[in-house]
């Protein structure tokens, strides 16, 4: 199976599994999958490297304090 058919199958296992909040890590997205999420109003972030959120690891927190400053930080 390759990855954004995996992709897609575990967001549909999610969502009927009762899951709202859906991280696709940056390279495993599909337009499938993502559209699928919006249109179940399942809150879906995408095209941001998960790294962003660990600790320590210096250019990411620098990234996500980048992305904090614009207003653009996924919630």
């Amino acid at each position: 199976m390759n990855d954004t058919l995996s992709t897609n199958k575990v967001v549909r296992d999610a969502v009927e599994a009762g899951v709202k909040h859906i991280w696709i890590q940056q390279g495993a997205e599909s337009k499938e999958a993502i559209d699928f999420c919006t249109e179940n109003q399942i809150n879906v972030i995408h095209d941001q490297c998960v790294l962003m959120f660990a600790e320590p690891s210096f250019p990411h927190s620098f990234h996500r304090s980048v992305l904090k400053v614009f207003g653009k930080l996924p919630k």
